[in-house]
């Protein structure tokens, strides 16, 4: 087989339900210059013998088998260590691409200006009832302040199933673990991870690309780490990443500040009660000195008046 242009990594974990028309979705790209990497990270349930059927019957699947499960964030690594081609797709096991998927984005990762390319999604027990998230970048090209933004606000994908990258970056930027002041285990569920993936690789390059429509369908569903019994802890593990990369990645003072005053309004609007300023810093890389809490409380006014006036909060400057 010819060296692909794409590889689209599928690692899986149990998933016999889902993993037949996840690959199948792969292999329906109207873009062909493909590979499909699937890493089984010792199923138990029958998922490894239908990777098997697909590995015999096409040549463009390639799988492989951990002896042992060596969790979620080193199989993501395992799966960008085997593939071959300059760009990396990856496909977790319980979700779909749209044929159209890779033919829309190729193009934009083509220019060397782009760190990456995302696009909108469909979240959703099905395709057919899923609701539409990510389509609110006002253009096709954002800077990496604009899309950092957009990640803040939640408006822009955290999940590296709906980004095209280059393999090269992935597997410098992919990690397991951070030194936040608050330690989490994000090796376990891969929430910090699969963000960071992004928020490092746009330190490279001046651009990011978008496209609007909806080319991956996410499936909710009970078994997936974010709708599952640990969601607390994974938005708070979101929190504590964020806050550790506006801390430490140059963005300054004020931006994380920003970025707190808005976790802290959030928590007291779903909670319903007051909750400690101090405690909110000293969680997410603060000392809760005076001035931090000034600084904060003062960002918070702000926040509240954005809202007031149906402004758009800006934790970094554009």
């Amino acid at each position: 087989m010819n060296t692909p242009k794409v590889s689209i990594l599928i690692p899986v974990y149990n998933r016999k339900n889902f993993i037949g028309e996840c690959i199948a979705s792969a292999l329906a790209q109207t873009y062909t210059n493909i590979e499909v990497v699937v890493v089984d990270n010792a199923s138990t349930d029958g998922t490894w013998e239908i990777c098997q059927q697909f590995a015999a019957d096409y040549q463009q699947v390639q799988i492989f088998r951990n002896d042992s499960n060596i969790g979620p964030v080193r199989n993501w690594k395992r799966c960008a260590e085997e593939a071959k081609g300059e760009f990396s797709k990856i496909l977790f096991s319980d979700d779909w691409l749209e044929s159209n998927c890779l033919s829309e984005m190729v193009p934009k990762l083509d220019d060397p200006s782009v760190a990456l390319v995302y696009c909108a999604a469909r979240i959703g027990e099905t395709r057919e009832s899923a609701t539409l998230a990510y389509s609110q970048a006002e253009t096709s090209r954002l800077n990496s302040s604009q899309y950092l933004n957009l990640i803040l606000r939640w408006e822009a994908p955290v999940s590296p199933g709906a980004i095209l990258i280059r393999t090269s970056d992935l597997l410098q930027n992919l990690h397991s673990q951070f030194p936040t002041s608050t330690p989490r285990s994000y090796d376990k569920h891969g929430a910090g991870p699969d963000v960071m993936i992004s928020l490092l690789t746009i330190e490279s390059y001046p651009y990011v690309a978008n496209v609007s429509a909806p080319l991956v369908f996410f499936r909710a569903h009970t078994g997936a780490f974010s709708t599952g019994n640990s969601k607390n802890q994974v938005v708070k593990s979101y929190k504590s990443i964020f806050s550790y990369y506006l801390r430490v990645k140059g963005y300054g003072r004020q931006s994380w500040l920003n970025y707190l005053s808005y976790v802290w309004l959030q928590q007291m609007r779903l909670d319903r009660r007051w909750v400690n300023p101090k405690s909110v810093l000293i969680e997410y890389e603060g000392s809760g000195s005076s001035g931090e809490l000034f600084a904060m409380l003062t960002s918070s006014f702000r926040h509240v008046q954005d809202k007031i006036f149906g402004k758009k909060h800006y934790f970094v400057e554009e």
